[in-house]
């Protein structure tokens, strides 16, 4: 008999094995099947589901973005994420704020890097002297003059170009007091009204302030009106004569002054009501240029053309030029005038009276502003100007106010003229003029008469009557100087 076990099969040999151990088959089977289960539900929802960051190469995250795992699916460390650009709905700025039902979009000038936040206090004053913009500011607005549209593009332009806050707050107070003694007709001034109300006009326009603005509004629009008034009165004489420009040498500073304002005016507001007005008051100024491309008292067309009447000209033609309204001939005087502006320009780079051997101090900043506003190049002219006015800065005519030899109407030409220009002369110029307008304010808002007899006007110095109204609007136009024209190409 043979004692050898038989073998069994191999299949008995396998059931025998599970069923010994089926416990233990049975827990294997289950973790397959929920391993594979929960595998196809995670693909399933990344399927169905996309993540909000997707993956690309070399994206990072940046470290003011947050992100968390989701649970089902831990993050794997080689993974890296660039997040999309969230659309950001800004807030609303009380620096901006208008008294519009419906404001237009505001245009700033790009600005090519962010603003880092002004410090609290300064912040605090620049917001409140700033909520005054009128609807139609940006709409259409000239870039070389978005820099007055508003609390932000001011602000901004005042960090660029080394206003203060102090300065702005001088400003303010000016503004104020123009606004405390306006007469009740609209006017300023019971001496040379046209230009007197020109000035203050150009004082609220040159911060942005129209008829829509909260603060300033109603002072603005009694003013305007009472320059479209009048204006139409007088047939666009806006010296308001009927018959000439006056027995005195005023009639055509009154009649320039008043038409730059309502040029700036237009442009800033679009107030057709001015359109025609302003077409003929500019062509008063256009059919009054002498042959030598300058202009004269009573728009004589004598030679030798005055440059003082000239400046004021070429301002109101500029304003004229920016409204857009296409005034026939504009362009052509304003070519023609820097022929005039090159006649009378010295040896030595001052500008002349009439004659270039008449070289002044007072007449040089004239000179480049206007040549550099219209011609937009640092031409021999413009930098031998500027050498010639800041070397008599240091030499003769210290920018001291009470000094005798302060001369307000020099500076805020030469103010004008070194922002214009930029680099070091305009350095130079901030840190002489900033401070020293500031602080010879009055205590009530307007300035005070300088010392002396200094050469830029009896206005200067003359306490009663015009003066306080023309030294106050010639000191906040410097130091509006900031933001009220940015310095650009044409």
């Amino acid at each position: 008999m043979d004692d050898t076990p038989s073998r069994k099969p191999l299949s008995r040999v396998i059931q025998e094995k599970l069923a010994a151990s089926r416990f233990l088959t049975f827990s294997l089977l289950l973790h397959v099947i929920l391993v594979v289960m929960g595998g196809s539900v995670v693909l399933f929802k990344q399927y169905i589901e996309p993540p909000d960051f997707t993956a690309s190469g070399g994206g990072i995250v940046s470290n003011e973005v947050t992100v968390a795992p989701p649970d089902e699916q831990p993050q794997t460390p080689e993974q890296q994420f660039t997040p999309e650009t969230p659309t950001i709905t800004p807030p609303t700025l009380t620096a901006i704020t208008t008294a519009a039902t419906n404001p237009a979009a505001f245009q700033m000038a790009s600005i090519p890097v962010p603003v880092k936040a002004m410090p609290s206090d300064m912040s605090k004053n620049i917001t409140d002297v700033s909520k005054n913009i009128s609807k139609a500011l940006g709409s259409g607005l000239p870039s070389s003059m978005q820099g007055r549209a508003g609390g932000t593009a001011r602000a901004q332009m005042m960090k660029q170009m080394g206003g203060k806050e102090k300065s702005e707050l001088a400003v303010m107070k000016g503004l104020r007091w123009l606004k405390d003694h306006q007469n009740e007709d609209g006017s300023w001034s019971d001496e040379f009204k046209p230009s007197m109300t020109g000035f203050a006009i150009l004082c609220f326009l040159g911060h942005g302030e129209t008829p829509e603005s909260p603060e300033f509004g109603p002072t603005v629009k009694k003013g305007v009106d009472w320059l479209l008034a009048r204006g139409n009165e007088f047939q666009g004489r806006m010296s308001l004569t009927k018959e000439g420009w006056g027995t005195g040498n005023h009639g055509v500073y009154e009649h320039a002054i008043a038409t730059y304002a309502m040029g700036e005016y237009y442009t800033m507001t679009k107030d057709e009501r001015f359109a025609e007005l302003l077409k003929l008051a500019v062509s008063q100024i256009v059919q009054g240029q002498a042959p030598d491309g300058g202009w004269n008292y009573r728009y004589e067309k004598g030679p030798n053309s005055d440059t003082s009447v000239s400046g004021w000209q070429i301002q109101a033609l500029k304003a004229a030029h920016l409204t857009g309204l296409g005034i026939p001939g504009v362009d052509e005087a304003l070519d023609k005038a820097m022929l005039d502006m090159k006649r009378v320009q010295g040896p030595k780079g001052g500008f002349g009276y009439r004659k270039p051997s008449e070289e002044r101090y007072s007449l040089t900043g004239v000179g480049v502003l206007c040549t550099y506003f219209w011609k937009q190049e640092k031409d021999k002219m413009v930098k031998d100007g500027l050498e010639f006015m800041l070397d008599k800065s240091d030499r003769e005519f210290p920018v001291k106010y009470k000094h005798e030899k302060a001369d307000l109407y020099a500076w805020y030409y030469n103010t004008q003229a070194c922002l214009m220009y930029g680099g070091s002369a305009w350095t130079k110029w901030n840190r002489l003029f900033q401070d020293e307008i500031v602080e010879a304010q009055s205590q009530e808002g307007s300035w005070p008469p300088v010392a002396g007899q200094s050469p830029g006007g009896e206005l200067q110095r003359k306490a009663d009557g015009a003066g306080p109204f023309y030294r106050t609007s010639l000191c906040i136009l410097m130091l509006e100087v900031f933001y009220r024209y940015m310095p650009i190409n044409k």
